[in-house]
């Protein structure tokens, strides 16, 4: 991991930690990695240039009006949802990144699909976090300035700020410098204590919600942006972001529902856009974390101490951010320690994520007490095929064989179904009746899943109901 202190405008600490890759190669304070959803932040700043330049509006005119392919089911909800509604989390619209995950369609192919997309009946006031409302916003952004999103985000904050090592993309970080991170993988805490790693594929797939997810950086480039975003847009005694844009960004806009933390925090947690603000110890601060293709992020700023701190590191599963950031304050605030953040706090949080990884992989309390002596009703052949969902597209399942043994001469072939959905593969292992379980195994995505299929009036499978995250129906739609 790296981290970056920006002090009062001084850089007191910027150091990394460990290794960046499976060679051992160090990870520094150069080091590029993927900050993940810090990216909504840089999003929702560039709108805000946009706001400022008069070319679209906050909370007046819905989003649909700047792009007209995206609705929802309810024209009502579609009408009405504006960009302060989208980037705040509060559209109150199931979660359905996952369509985006991965995706080999356009961003704007994925958001015609939204009108299938059941939405309440009025907003609320809660978040409920999710990216492709920011894949909406940015491409919105996109139709009105007559370019793409990304483009929009370089011209707007990475040049004016001069983030010299910011960028999108993985593809775009690998050409750019081989000082970049690598995902690294431990299936346990006692592997990763023992620095017992797996080095995970690191590949293009963020693309379609990129205004979520996709930014790379260093924490370098980090604490000299929070110090801008901290200072209302002014940099070097310039106002190179807007005031008045950079202000709406920070104030609150919904609420998070979250379990109470301790007596170091208010019992409230709120979400502007692109920030979180909250409190530590009574000092006010605004933050974000990242996490996505394997790696970690964390920038927070105090606004009244002008104090600004970034973290990245190469572990998705690593608790380490925010007792980090509230051992700094202590540090530098002269605050009275009511924690041990980093051998106590941190540690103990680490353990509770590998436990819950742990349980996610095994299936516990997911999957049921399996019936045994419970065989399909229809051959295996006649399970393989696509299917559709309205949102989410088409899941592939397929029928395989693979040699299990060998007998003398001859071969014995074992045939068995295996899936493809979300650009992920894998065999599906069968349960009992017409249950098979799913087992998603990806570098940000580890989690399993129970396939129902379905048999229509005719006798043939004509659906499957995915238990992942809800329940979606697919349709079958085509042989395979």
């Amino acid at each position: 991991m790296s981290i970056a202190v920006l002090y009062k405008g001084e850089l007191i600490f910027a150091q990394g930690f460990g290794k960046r890759n499976e060679h051992g190669d160090p990870f520094d304070a150069m080091t590029l990695a993927q900050i993940g959803s810090i990216t909504k932040s840089f999003t929702a700043t560039a709108i805000g240039e946009m706001v400022a330049e008069g070319k679209l509006d906050w909370d007046k005119t819905p989003v649909n009006k700047y792009l007209p392919e995206f609705e929802l089911d309810d024209f009502g909800m579609t009408s009405q949802l504006t960009f302060v509604d989208m980037l705040s989390h509060r559209t109150g619209i199931p979660n359905i990144d996952l369509a985006f995950y991965r995706s080999k369609e356009s961003r704007l192919d994925i958001i015609k699909r939204m009108k299938n997309v059941k939405a309440p009946s009025k907003l609320g006031s809660k978040a409920d976090y999710m990216n492709s409302m920011y894949a909406v916003a940015g491409e919105a952004a996109a139709r009105v300035a007559g370019s793409s999103y990304e483009d929009i985000v370089r011209e707007k904050v990475i040049r004016p700020l001069g983030l010299t090592h910011t960028g999108f993309s993985v593809k775009e970080m690998k050409s750019r410098s081989n000082n970049h991170a690598m995902p690294l993988f431990a299936e346990t805490l006692k592997d990763a204590q023992k620095g017992v790693f797996i080095t995970e594929p690191q590949d293009e797939v963020y693309a379609t919600m990129a205004p979520g997810v996709d930014i790379y950086s260093n924490v370098l480039d980090l604490v000299k942006y929070g110090r801008v975003i901290l200072k209302g847009g002014e940099l070097d005694g310039q106002q190179v972001l807007n005031m008045a844009s950079i202000q709406q960004t920070l104030t609150p806009q919904s609420i998070m529902e979250i379990p109470r933390r301790g007596p170091e925090f208010p019992p409230m947690l709120t979400y502007g856009l692109g920030w979180f603000q909250d409190s530590y110890k009574g000092h006010a601060s605004y933050h974000h974390i990242g996490g996505v293709g394997g790696s970690s992020s964390s920038l927070v700023l105090f606004p009244d101490d002008d104090l600004v701190i970034a973290q990245l590191s190469n572990l998705l599963r690593t608790s380490l951010h925010n007792p980090i950031e509230y051992f700094i304050a202590d540090q530098l605030f002269g605050l009275a320690k009511t924690q041990d953040w980093i051998m106590d706090r941190a540690l103990k949080e680490t353990q509770e994520t590998y436990e819950r990884l742990e349980k996610d992989l095994a299936g516990i309390n997911r999957i049921p007490e399996r019936v045994p002596n419970k065989p399909l009703t229809h051959p295996l052949q006649e399970y393989a095929g696509i299917y559709t969902h309205s949102v989410f597209g088409d899941m592939l399942v397929r029928l395989e064989n693979s040699t299990k043994e060998k007998q003398e001469e001859h071969e014995k072939r074992e045939e068995y179904l295996s899936f493809e959905l979300f650009g992920i593969s894998n065999r599906m292992e069968h349960h009992h009746y017409e249950v098979f379980v799913m087992k998603f195994h990806d570098v940000s995505f580890k989690k399993i899943a129970l396939a129902s299929f379905r048999t229509g009036a005719d006798g043939s499978v004509d659906s499957l109901l995915l238990d992942l995250f809800g329940q979606f129906e697919f349709k079958k739609t085509g042989l395979r």
